[in-house]
């Protein structure tokens, strides 16, 4: 935000002397939001529940009348059965005659006719409508039906599925007299068109209704939704069941007066919801501005606050003049070392490092010289260690080497390599020969209970004094009193 935008604000949000009525009005008109909100929620719930028993009411009564639908289209067929049953001597003709005035005086009766020993099927007056691979996908659904047990005993009805995406229900009523031994009449409805027939004739437009034989629908109205497309649908369902035939019929509301009358309500309810809501906001937004303006504020000066203390850590943890850590530093990580290693049974070693006449290039060379060559050192000590290892100065020309994980064959390994290493000086100063490094070391005994890290630091810094006498140098070897040049970097 700008300056002059900031002054702004500054200038003209309200003082301390008004933040109690605006405090007060915000809250009222937060309030008022809430209830209108709480109403709308109510409303919403009630209307809901008020059209899911509406709908399941319309739902189960519908699921009645189909039921009855279906019961009257079975009378036909038994119409017919007590007719041969009291007179089995009707001749084929007569029971032609019979089977056609039951066709065409029943709606959405495709054909009538008698199946005999499983597999004689004769229809008396046979379903017209259907074309060949139909009627033999027909013939052969009433075959498999007849070779099931216990179906020449009693009525029985069952669904078959034939090409073009036609559903015929087929009714069955066994003959009771000795000349049908295993005989039945049959009838063959088209349940479409029944079922959308029915569905035009006795249910309101108002209500979208599915109708369905397990997964496959029958019939679905214009008007019905899909679930996909609105997850929030209600739909419900009942499930009709006649013989073999199980039958699901879903509904959902429809857009009935009560629904159009309840959806006005909600949207001048939603209205003045966002009324209150647009002056909560406008009122709000005043006292936000200046605390955003503060939080900003807070939010710089904690960062630097931040930086300040990351450099100071970083100054407490590092030595200024090589980068690597310091005295402090070491102490602390050489105590955690040392208890792990007590505490798991690890080994873990301490090498400790002097540079051989360094006193001498100070003396000679001068102290800019001394820190380069302490420098130069420590560059030449990190590569010569593992990433776990621990570095650190304690102070002048000394170093220490943390080796966890080390034990005292690996550790003098480690120093031999170190011992070995040449230092060259500064350019300008080919005139010395390259340091050396003298090295100290010590190692964690993990069967003594006795030795504290105190114990490890001085036998590493008895160890180095050891070395230390086998490199030194010489008296006798005579430096160059000519003045010295000046050391230059690296």
């Amino acid at each position: 935000m700008s300056w002059p935008l900031r002054n702004f604000l500054g200038n003209h949000l309200p003082t301390r002397r008004y933040h109690r009525p605006i405090f007060l009005a915000a809250s009222i008109s937060l309030l008022t939001s809430l209830t209108l909100l709480g109403l709308i929620t109510i409303m919403h719930w009630g209307g809901q529940e008020a059209l899911y028993r509406d709908t399941q009411t319309v739902l189960r009564q519908t699921t009645q009348e189909l039921m009855r639908v279906l019961q009257s289209r079975r009378g036909t067929l038994t119409f017919i059965r007590d007719a041969i049953n009291r007179r089995p001597d009707l001749s084929l003709p007569q029971l032609q005659a019979i089977g056609a005035s039951a066709t065409q005086h029943t709606r959405h009766l495709l054909g009538t006719g008698l199946i005999r020993s499983y597999r004689n099927i004769h229809w008396w007056f046979g379903p017209e409508s259907l074309s060949p691979a139909q009627l033999k996908r027909l013939n052969e659904a009433m075959v498999q039906w007849g070779q099931l047990p216990g179906v020449w005993t009693v009525p029985s009805t069952f669904v078959t599925e034939l090409p073009k995406s036609r559903t015929s229900l087929v009714m069955w009523e066994p003959l009771r007299t000795s000349s049908y031994a295993h005989s039945a009449v049959i009838g063959a409805f088209n349940l479409n068109a029944l079922l959308e027939d029915f569905v035009a004739t006795r249910l309101s437009p108002h209500y979208p209704v599915e109708i369905a034989n397990g997964e496959q629908p029958l019939f679905r109205s214009k008007d019905w939704r899909l679930a996909s497309h609105d997850h929030r649908l209600i739909t419900i369902e009942y499930r009709l069941e006649i013989d073999a035939v199980h039958l699901i019929l879903r509904m959902q509301p429809g857009k009935t007066q009560i629904v159009q009358t309840l959806s006005w309500f909600n949207y001048l309810v939603i209205g003045l919801s966002l009324i209150a809501g647009l002056a909560v906001s406008g009122i709000v937004w005043m006292l936000v501005a200046r605390t955003w303006i503060l939080q900003r504020a807070v939010s710089r000066r904690t960062k630097a606050l931040r930086r300040t203390l990351e450099r100071l850590r970083q100054l407490a943890t590092t030595d200024e003049l090589t980068g690597l850590y310091n005295r402090r530093f070491f102490l602390d990580r050489f105590a955690f070392e040392y208890d792990r290693a007590k505490r798991y049974h690890r080994p873990l070693s301490c090498l400790m490092i002097d540079i051989n006449g360094f006193k001498q290039v100070n003396d000679w060379l001068g102290h800019h010289a001394g820190d380069l060559v302490l420098k130069r050192v420590s560059g030449y000590l990190k590569p010569a260690l593992r990433q776990s290892d621990i570095l650190a100065r304690l102070g002048g020309d000394e170093f220490t080497i943390i080796l966890p994980e080390t034990n005292a064959n690996q550790a003098t390994v480690v120093a031999e390599k170190l011992r070995r290493l040449r230092i060259p000086l500064p350019q300008g100063q080919q005139r010395i020969p390259p340091l050396s490094l003298s090295v100290g070391l010590s190692c964690l005994d993990l069967e003594g209970s006795a030795q504290t890290q105190e114990d490890l630091i001085q036998a590493a810094d008895k160890s180095l004094y050891v070395d230390k006498e086998r490199h030194r140098y010489t008296s006798a070897t005579p430096m160059p009193h000519q003045p010295v040049a000046p050391a230059t970097q690296f």
